[in-house]
């Protein structure tokens, strides 16, 4: 059936598109492993896309077998859409956003997490922050796929703030990891409208059943939001103290905003008080 032929083809178009901003983040190339890790594809896939890519010129091999953009594709040259981060100009956050990974553990006796976009479908866990026996979030490694970032709070919040990345992850069928993840389009785009007038994201049981995280982003001097700050905990603690956690991480990202442009003596933040440590902080894992 000649639309059944047009859908498929738009669908594998937009898993190309994916393929090749994704070597554009990873100058130094990808192999067809990590390439059908990223796309969520299987590995004979990822080869295949690879041997497409390199056929029509704009990609090649290395020596190691890895595969990156060719430095003079078929039109001519490369164009960007939008500046990696960090943006030029802005002061190296390093040790801010440390320092804000353990100020959110400290004052939520939740497992904190840092995650920086560091290209246009690239989102990694850069810190994270927790104590011996808490909960860590099932599946969750350095690296977040993008089939994976409309599930998770971590990145929902960069999601929101960049049409780039939100485009790149839009480009195939929204991932469904559990019964409450949000499949569609639609719906997805109406919680990023509702991260970017609260300044917070949530999931509840999105990404993995009986967790939930909450993020905020950290804004960078030069305005860009390629930083997210958050914390994993129980879906029973998410519904327990929700309010409370909210208003802790959108604190401390705001605080970690400040400091990184130096004006914290000219916009101080409110302390908030420490969370009491709950049963749940200390188990290894979530009780349904």
């Amino acid at each position: 059936m000649v639309t059944g032929g047009g859908s498929r083809s738009l669908k594998t178009a937009a898993t190309v598109l994916r393929a090749l901003r994704l070597l554009g983040d990873h100058p130094g190339g990808l192999c067809a492993a990590d390439l059908a890790e990223y796309l969520g594809k299987s590995a004979a896939t990822a080869r295949y896309m690879i041997n497409t890519m390199c056929d029509a010129g704009y990609a090649e091999r290395d020596g190691s077998g890895r595969c990156r953009l060719t430095d003079a594709p078929p039109w001519g040259a490369w164009g960007t859409t939008e500046p990696a981060s960090p943006v030029p100009g802005d002061p190296d956050p390093g040790a801010v956003l440390a320092e804000a990974a353990t100020e959110l553990y400290r004052r939520t006796r939740q497992r904190a997490y840092l995650v920086r976009r560091t290209g246009t479908v690239v989102a990694s866990v850069t810190d994270t922050r927790g104590h011996q026996g808490l909960a860590k979030l099932p599946g969750l490694g350095q690296h977040i796929p993008p089939h994976h970032a409309h599930a998770l709070a971590l990145t929902k919040v960069l999601l929101a703030t960049s049409p780039v990345y939100r485009e790149a992850v839009e480009g195939e069928p929204l991932a469904r990891l559990t019964p409450a993840t949000i499949t569609d389009t639609e719906a997805l785009r109406r919680e990023l409208e509702g991260v970017l007038r609260d300044g917070v994201a949530v999931d509840r049981e999105e990404y993995a059943e009986g967790f939930a995280t909450v993020a905020a982003p950290v804004v960078a001097p030069s305005g860009t939001s390629t930083v997210a700050i958050g914390v994993s905990c129980s879906a029973r603690r998410l519904a327990a103290d929700g309010d409370e956690l909210l208003a802790t991480v959108r604190a401390v990202a705001e605080r970690a905003t400040v400091q990184w442009a130096g004006e914290l003596a000219a916009r101080p933040v409110p302390p908030v008080p420490d969370a009491p440590v709950g049963r749940d902080d200390l188990v290894s894992g979530p009780r349904r």
